[in-house]
């Protein structure tokens, strides 16, 4: 299993972290201090609407010189070398789901194993994948039949594998690809531990126009993740109806598989417009505190250069303190 294809694996993270959507190119380059990180540079470029092909887990690029003039103008407008990074890309690129094994092998056939397994769980072409996995701790209510629980990460390969070109050809090894659900929940600093006057669960949600991700994790190890995608046919007025129906089905799951966890937090990473509906709504299905994402949320952050917003700022961070996605 390659965990550290998809940042699934703990490895020893860069201070530099990019990200890239349809929209644009970001860069990030931080400094630490003990507990302290300073953002030292920051910088963007936009990116044509057409730079990728359309699909539910995002597509190709549709011309690979044009990213690499991107990242090539990217890395100008930061001002200095990079030599290894973290990249970020879009919960819909990236999608993470959990299986329960009886036994995972080592090598390849460990690997055919989760290929068997995400086969029953996804409908894509799972051999046109790059798949990644971690083990994590089973659920209290797993069957003893199948003890290993497992965090599988997975992308279409061909683009994974040209935006790794596309960093390469400027010089820049890409040794981690996390997604901005993962990557902003690790950027959170941890709350009360478990046990505690706070509850054991934290929760992330992300926002974006195609979609959202629901992220739950426990001491800093994700326990659930949910990727939900709106339907272009979705009116406004219907999305809250939409959001709550899955609310629900979340919470069962919960209550079934977690019945002694409690539920600390909600940080909200949406864009500001939508923040207070999202606020209501998560509360409301969780019946638990919902805040949108602020500064206090993360650890200690020091701006030294103009920042961007701590939504935009948080998957970056992230990715540069991730241990284990």
């Amino acid at each position: 299993m390659a965990g550290r294809a998809l940042g699934l694996a703990p490895v020893a993270p860069p201070p530099h972290a990019f990200a890239v959507d349809g929209a644009e190119l970001r860069y990030a380059g931080f400094r630490r201090d003990g507990e302290v990180w300073a953002l030292a540079r920051t910088a963007a470029v936009p990116l044509a609407p057409d730079t990728f092909a359309q699909g539910l887990l995002g597509g190709p690029v549709k011309e690979p010189g044009v990213v690499r003039a991107a990242v090539e103008s990217l890395l100008a407008e930061a001002g200095g070398p990079v030599r290894e990074a973290s990249l970020v890309v879009p919960d819909a690129w990236l999608r993470v789901a959990f299986t329960d094994v009886a036994e995972l092998p080592a090598g390849a056939a460990g690997d055919d194993v989760l290929r068997w397994k995400l086969k029953r769980l996804v409908p894509f072409r799972v051999d046109e994948l790059r798949l990644s996995a971690v083990e994590v701790a089973p659920l209290p209510e797993q069957s003893t039949e199948e003890p290993h629980r497992v965090l599988l990460g997975f992308a279409i390969e061909q683009l994974l594998a040209e935006l790794e070109d596309a960093f390469e050809a400027a010089g820049v090894r890409l040794g981690r690809v996390t997604n901005a659900g993962l990557a902003t929940l690790a950027a959170l600093a941890r709350p009360v531990a478990p046990g505690g006057e706070g509850g054991d669960l934290e929760a992330v949600a992300r926002v974006e126009r195609e979609g959202y991700t629901l992220a739950f994790a426990r001491a800093g190890e994700p326990v659930l993740y949910r990727y939900k995608s709106f339907a272009e046919s979705l009116p406004p007025s219907a999305l809250g109806g939409f959001i709550h129906r899955d609310l629900r089905l979340t919470r069962s799951f919960l209550a079934e598989q977690l019945p002694a966890a409690t539920l600390s937090r909600i940080v909200v990473a949406a864009p500001p417009e939508d923040e207070p509906s999202w606020v209501e709504w998560l509360e409301g299905g969780l019946e638990a505190r919902a805040e949108p994402l602020r500064r206090d949320h993360l650890p200690p952050v020091e701006a030294g250069a103009p920042a961007p917003s701590w939504r935009v700022l948080a998957p970056l961070l992230g990715a540069a303190r991730q241990e284990v996605a």
